[in-house]
């Protein structure tokens, strides 16, 4: 029988191929193993878009509208360049809101960018949520108009949609309870929109959402001056203070101290809550200055220079 030396030179030739061959596979399986670990996302952008919006959101409470424009411009930028149809609806609705916040309102830009919003809505991860927020937007634009009465049975039953879609969202939660408030309010059921207020401000107090829970209380406050309820009224405000305080809102200050002299102006007011009147304009006057609120700040001085 004829024997093979397996380490003739033309059988270890073969056979030291095989092991390089092998060799070479088990290197590349290690190095593609021991290989660093990848993101299968990335959130650069997103992030940043997120928070310019955010701070937008910070700077419509305190009254700075032009640095709120150019947060959101770079804000819908950074979102088309990854193309997110969610964060371009945040920008939308935040429009929306931005244009909402003028003294007065600005309702046709208002308008166009809940057009915007609506059009972005089927593009967006979650079309229900996203036409809910569309729904609660164009709430607010009814609201800035004073066209609720017609449109009361549509708005509520929206809300009343949305709250159980956001359960589980403390803030769009507390939000719907907000809107549905004003819209009590506005149709003069001043007792339920007490009881929606409240539950907005316990939400919003519960999740920590500050600048809401002043707001909500300034809001408290209305419905009970409206209802004829000036005590009760002076102390949701002094509530709503405490909170615009603790939340640095400048802009939500100067507008607690000029309600809180009309409502102590109410009626045939005596000596006292005249000259308290004055003190709470005075000051209201003074933020708003400080502020950089010019225009706000002559409104309240107007109305003081009634009491002289």
């Amino acid at each position: 029988m004829k024997k093979y030396n397996l380490f003739s030179s033309k059988c270890s030739g073969k056979i030291a191929a095989a092991l390089s061959t092998f060799i070479f596979i088990i290197i590349f399986s290690v190095s593609c193993s021991s290989g660093p670990k990848r993101l299968m996302v990335i959130t650069t952008i997103q992030n940043n878009c997120k928070d310019s919006i955010e701070t937008a959101n910070s700077c419509i409470l305190n009254g700075n509208y032009s640095m709120a424009e150019d947060l959101l411009s770079k804000a819908r930028v950074q979102a088309i360049s990854i193309d997110n149809y969610d964060l371009l609806l945040s920008v939308s609705l935040t429009h929306v809101s931005l244009y909402l916040s003028y003294n007065p309102p600005e309702v046709e830009k208002a308008e166009q960018f809940l057009n915007q919003a609506y059009s972005l809505s089927g593009n967006t991860k979650n079309t229900k949520e996203s036409e809910l927020l569309c729904a609660m937007s164009e709430a607010r634009i009814l609201i800035a108009k004073n066209n609720v009465q017609p449109n009361f049975k549509m708005i509520t039953e929206k809300m009343d949609d949305a709250k159980k879609v956001f359960k589980n969202s403390p803030y769009n939660h507390a939000q719907c309870d907000s809107i549905l408030g004003d819209v009590y309010r506005l149709s003069g059921k001043y007792k339920e929109a007490d009881k929606i207020y409240n539950e907005a401000a316990k939400l919003f107090t519960e999740s920590m959402y500050l600048s809401e829970i002043g707001i909500t209380w300034y809001k408290i406050a209305q419905n009970h001056s409206q209802a004829g309820n000036s005590k009760a009224a002076l102390e949701a405000l002094n509530t709503a203070i405490y909170y615009d305080r603790c939340a640095e809102n400048s802009m939500g200050l100067g507008a607690d101290y000029y309600i809180k002299a009309v409502i102590l102006l109410k009626g045939t007011p005596n000596e006292s809550k005249r000259n308290e009147a004055k003190k709470s304009l005075q000051h209201s006057a003074e933020i708003y200055f400080a502020a950089g609120k010019p225009d706000l700040a002559e409104k309240s001085l107007d109305l003081l220079k009634t009491l002289e």
